[in-house]
């Protein structure tokens, strides 16, 4: 497929705010009903995972680390959460929410790693949202992944294994060192959430993708740069637009568009809105026309527990009675 377009969190969840299920796309909406439509049962990053041959399971912090420009190492991703009572519950909430500044995001980290520097631990952030930590040898722990854990309680998932370290109470420690930093009083003063939590995952060796399905990926989403990156693909960043890529049929391409994932993870409908009409206007608007210059256009929407694909091949401009849906009915 010479060009595909991953969008993550285009198609909202059903129990999502009713103006982004009555949110409207007219050129995305045409598009796929000129599409040949199919349903993988693959969801989230399972599909992408699925592209390269690699199973779902895969550990993705050695893979994300490379694509951060971290050096060879076993880390850990450490990403910063909010958690707070909902129901009589401890619930854990996205980076998103908290909208970390760069200056935050290093102070947090400076104490961490004064705690637990003794312990072996070095932490970084390549980015104020995607944190990691190196972690000893012989000291791995077993863990959750993120998107398994977040929206629930974290007890009951919380890290556990290593020989010296207990990651348990290592996660306790970093909440209560964390909750007492400067940062949090100037938060609460200017209405922010605070930043109360790390959460440990994604432990493992880095894969070898048996496969590799596209030529180049262009995207910020580490996930996709690091399996590009293990696969020997050309990555970059996405163009602003999709006049912005030079049509190319023997080149497969894969393009993700992940903008809308982080409105969608810290309740934002009106930036979700704005986000989704911004890439009709710049990426969708054009959809139909590129298609002689690629041959053939992919577009995946992944769901909370599928993927909807659409095949645009030269006959989908000339189907000119295909009825378009509102794009909620498409999840």
């Amino acid at each position: 497929m010479p060009l595909t377009l991953l969008v993550p969190d285009l198609l909202a969840p059903a129990d999502a705010p009713p103006p982004l299920r009555a949110a409207r796309l007219p050129a995305l909406e045409k598009a796929l009903a000129r599409a040949n439509a199919a349903r993988e049962s693959l969801a989230g990053v399972s599909w992408l995972l699925a592209r390269y041959g690699l199973p779902g399971s895969t550990p993705l912090a050695n893979l994300t680390a490379a694509a951060d420009g971290l050096p060879p190492g076993d880390w850990l991703r450490t990403d910063p959460v909010h958690q707070r009572i909902e129901r009589d519950a401890l619930v854990l909430h996205d980076p998103a929410v908290l909208a970390l500044t760069r200056e935050e995001a290093d102070e947090a980290l400076a104490a961490l790693n004064g705690f637990f520097g003794n312990d072996g631990l070095a932490f970084v952030a390549p980015h104020p949202h995607r944190w990691y930590v190196r972690v000893p040898e012989g000291e791995r722990p077993a863990t959750v992944p993120f998107d398994e854990a977040v929206g629930g309680n974290p007890f009951g998932r919380l890290p556990s294994g290593g020989t010296r370290l207990r990651w348990r109470s290592m996660f306790s420690e970093a909440q209560m060192l964390l909750a007492g930093l400067p940062l949090n009083a100037a938060r609460e003063k200017r209405g922010a959430l605070p930043l109360n939590a790390v959460w440990f995952w994604g432990e493992g060796d880095a894969p070898m993708p048996p496969s590799a399905p596209f030529d180049r990926v262009l995207a910020g989403d580490p996930v996709a740069r690091g399996l590009a990156l293990a696969a020997g693909s050309h990555v970059d960043a996405p163009p602003a637009a999709l006049a912005d890529l030079p049509p190319a049929r023997e080149i497969d391409t894969l393009v993700v568009l992940d903008a809308l994932t982080p409105c969608l993870r810290r309740a934002d409908p009106e930036g979700w809105i704005e986000t989704a009409r911004q890439l009709e206007r710049g990426w969708f608007s054009g959809l139909l026309a590129a298609i002689p210059g690629f041959g053939r256009i992919r577009i995946v929407l992944p769901t909370e527990r599928e993927t909807r694909v659409f095949d645009l091949d030269g006959s989908a401009r000339w189907r000119w009675f295909a009825r378009a849906r509102p794009l909620a009915t498409h999840a």
